[in-house]
């Protein structure tokens, strides 16, 4: 699923939104937040994956370790059987003794053997004897039942099996040590808790992997929204024929045409009737000429409203000629020529031209070696993008105190600098709006119908650039200008 337009566009970045990609430096940490719909998702399946693999572990552990168990216990209860019968033969045939006896008996895995007779108990350590045999199992067994038990000798678990012997009062115990079957236990213990521990991070990033092609869909129509909600009104989702994608492409591109249909419409209709105010405008200028031809036979009211009316309709004009052309880029208008302009000599000619208007004149500063620089743009529109900040430094700013040209990297900029009190921090994006000025500052008390700097930052725009606003030098507003450096091939 991709965001495509019907007509070519600006570049519209993307931002905030995941791109599928391979996890960035500091997975963990992105995805510890939570806060986005990947890195939830992300914990989702983290979390699921560890506990089913919780589950695995734990039913590894009791499947293994009773497997174990009854093994080890089949194995002593044979060996105790069959040691049992040697030392019954034993006894009975051979002539031995006891101690004889149970000394001969196969001890593979480090067991002890104790003989009961009658109250009487021999063994064959030091260390285990008739103490170490519950009185219950010892009851049990010589009353003709074999048995098993454990129990602890020394801090050591071990398994004791009684098999009762022919004999009155006779009976057969061999005690097992279960050290290593605890051992095996522990061993068993830690790599299953470590697999699922190590399994954590590796879950993380298997999740970012799979969430990726899962989320690209959202992405793309993410990036087409930020696309119209940056202007761009031509940004459509192609759905690529997924039929669970189809309804909400279909449902976005609809309300995006509608959009655009109802902008272009609007914007088509302030042009019309921008166009149309044009040649009563003309009328009203050619009327005010002539009443101003024979002023000096009015009286002094008369004269001043005369003026009055001068300044009044060629603000009016310049407020017809704004809307005109603001209103014609809205309406689709791509009359946007680029080429190579040498910056520094097209500002200096705005500049000379506000001399000869009878201005004060300012110097022009250029820093570094931005003398040379020249810039891919539109030089009409770059032209009244630095009247209009001039102009906006005169007129609503104090006086413009300077303009400078500067050169980065990639990019060129144009500093215009004026002695007002500034823009505070919370409008400097609302001034370049249609018809915002700012509050409490000389911006609300002088003429203008706010058009001017959202005319720079459409002009701007268009032209690959930024604009900006910040704190001057002097205490006044800095407007910036930055637009991509044309390098030569």
């Amino acid at each position: 699923m991709t965001a495509t337009r019907s007509r070519p566009g600006p570049t519209v970045p993307v931002d905030a939104v995941d791109t599928g990609e391979a996890p960035p430096t500091g997975l963990l940490r992105r995805v510890r937040r939570g806060r986005t719909l990947r890195g939830r998702a992300v914990l989702a399946f983290a979390a699921i994956t560890v506990v089913l693999l919780g589950v695995l572990a734990v039913a590894v552990w009791v499947a293994v370790t009773q497997y174990l168990l009854v093994q080890r216990e089949r194995t002593t209860l044979i060996q105790a059987s069959d040691n049992a019968a040697q030392v019954q033969r034993a006894l009975g045939t051979e002539g031995l003794t006891v101690p004889q006896t149970l000394a001969q008996l196969p001890h593979e895995s480090g067991s002890v053997s104790l003989y009961v007779d009658d109250g009487e108990w021999v063994t064959t350590s030091l260390l285990i004897g008739r103490d170490d045999v519950p009185a219950v199992l010892a009851e049990t067994v010589l009353g003709g039942t074999p048995a098993r038990q454990r129990i602890e000798v020394q801090d050591a678990t071990m398994m004791t099996v009684g098999i009762p012997l022919a004999g009155l009062d006779q009976a057969y115990f061999e005690v097992f040590p279960l050290e290593e079957l605890d051992k095996t236990y522990r061993v068993l213990g830690a790599v299953l808790t470590m697999a699922v521990i190590g399994l954590v991070p590796l879950s993380l990033g298997l999740g970012w992997w799979v969430t990726g092609p899962t989320l690209r869909p959202l992405d793309r129509i993410a990036s087409a929204a930020h696309a119209i909600a940056h202007g761009d009104l031509s940004a459509r989702i192609d759905p690529h024929g997924d039929p669970s994608l189809v309804p909400i492409a279909s449902s976005f591109n609809v309300t995006a045409a509608a959009l655009e249909a109802r902008v272009r419409a609007d914007a088509r209709f302030a042009a019309d009737v921008s166009h149309e105010l044009r040649s009563p405008l003309t009328a009203m200028l050619g009327a005010v000429d002539l009443v101003e031809s024979s002023a000096d036979q009015l009286p002094p009211d008369g004269q001043e409203g005369v003026a009055l009316l001068r300044s009044e309709v060629l603000r009016f004009e310049r407020l017809v000629a704004d809307l005109l052309e603001i209103s014609r880029a809205d309406a689709g208008n791509t009359d946007l020529v680029l080429e190579e302009v040498r910056l520094t000599d097209l500002v200096q000619e705005a500049l000379a031209r506000r001399r000869l208007g009878g201005r004060e004149a300012v110097r022009l500063q250029v820093r570094g070696d931005a003398t040379d620089v020249v810039v891919h743009a539109d030089k009409r529109r770059l032209e009244r993008v630095l009247g209009n900040l001039m102009d906006n430094a005169d007129k609503h700013g104090g006086g413009l105190t300077g303009v400078t040209v500067t050169r980065g990297a990639a990019t060129a900029c144009v500093l215009v600098d004026d002695d007002g009190p500034g823009v505070p921090a919370g409008e400097r994006t609302r001034v370049f709006d249609r018809f915002a000025r700012g509050s409490g500052s000389i911006r609300t008390r002088t003429e203008g119908a706010g058009l001017g700097l959202a005319l720079v930052a459409r002009h701007v725009h268009a032209m690959g650039g930024t604009v900006s606003v910040t704190d001057g030098p002097s205490g006044g507003a800095r407007f910036t200008v930055e637009l991509p450096v044309h390098e030569a091939p």
